[in-house]
């Protein structure tokens, strides 16, 4: 082998070598992404009084629908702090791990979390970016919807709403325990 090629194979071996590194660091920053960046709230063009305007004409379809603001981060990037949540009220028996619910807690909050597992006295909750699971099982007595709809509005054009105002609905936390 003259020198030109020993030094071609030396500089392929360099690219292989760091193509490898590289793929690994970024498999690994990908692996640690959740755990080192807070997730962000999913915002659109939309007005938050355009929002909840069509939100409103979802809900009017079907009595059963209800409308629910977020308000917290743990269910980010899904919904959060900019989303109207439509939920529909379900049967208890029907409740599957992996859907999202809207449940009272025992502070007497209405909390926005996806369903994980099922024991012997309800269903267990987590948010998206919380540690631990909720303190609070989803039971047949505090389930208040299934969520099955989400409405981002544009960051920062809900500054006016409140809970008081008239046609806004309740507030859903995206909790963080």
């Amino acid at each position: 082998m003259n020198s030109t090629t020993h030094l071609q194979a030396g500089t392929c071996h360099f690219r292989r070598s760091l193509l490898t590194l590289s793929m690994v660091l970024c498999l690994a920053l990908g692996t640690l992404a959740p755990h080192t960046a807070r997730a962000v709230a999913p915002s659109s063009g939309v007005l938050f009084s355009d929002a909840l305007a069509n939100a409103h004409k979802i809900a009017e379809l079907d009595p059963t629908w209800e409308l629910f603001m977020v308000k917290g981060q743990s269910m980010e990037p899904q919904f959060g702090a900019n989303s109207i949540l439509v939920a529909a009220q379900t049967k208890y028996s029907d409740l599957k791990v992996g859907m999202l619910v809207v449940y009272k807690d025992s502070t007497g909050d209405l909390v926005a979390h996806r369903i994980i597992q099922k024991n012997d006295n309800g269903w267990v909750a987590k948010g998206y970016n919380n540690d631990k699971t909720d303190p609070c099982l989803v039971t047949a007595q505090n389930l208040q919807g299934v969520v099955f709809g989400i409405l981002n509005y544009k960051h920062g054009s809900d500054a006016l709403a409140t809970v008081d105002l008239k046609g806004n609905p309740p507030v859903a936390f995206a909790k963080t325990y």
